[in-house]
């Protein structure tokens, strides 16, 4: 059974949230975008923490929607990685790299929605 865009970004949430991700938030980017509903943004401590939080992600959307659309980021040297699912994107960064493209400030004006 498919699960709607707003009940994946909430896993992708907990999953971050779960793994010890840092200033996790899901953006409501609906109104402003037609790619897709929700941006979830979390900030990881190194590489392998990004990648951490990636893999729960792919294990829970497993089964539940479908594979990630696309992925970018995956390399060695990655900072930022981002995972396409459809109607939600995740982008998972490191401190400097999330402060450099500050995302929340760039789409300050989409709602934030409650976790948990």
């Amino acid at each position: 059974m498919a699960i709607d865009s707003k009940e994946l970004a909430l896993m992708c949430a907990a999953a971050c949230t779960e793994k010890k991700g840092e200033s996790v938030v899901v953006l409501d980017v609906s109104k402003s975008l037609a790619i897709a509903d929700y941006f979830v943004v979390a900030t990881g401590r190194n590489k392998r923490h990004l990648k951490s939080m990636c893999d729960e992600i792919r294990r829970l959307d497993r089964g539940k929607r479908r594979k990630a659309v696309a992925e970018e980021g995956s390399g060695d040297g990655a900072r930022w990685l981002l995972l396409d699912l459809g109607d939600v994107i995740v982008h998972l960064f490191d401190s400097d790299t999330r402060s450099y493209y500050d995302i929340d400030a760039l789409w300050a004006d989409a709602p934030r929605v409650p976790l948990g």
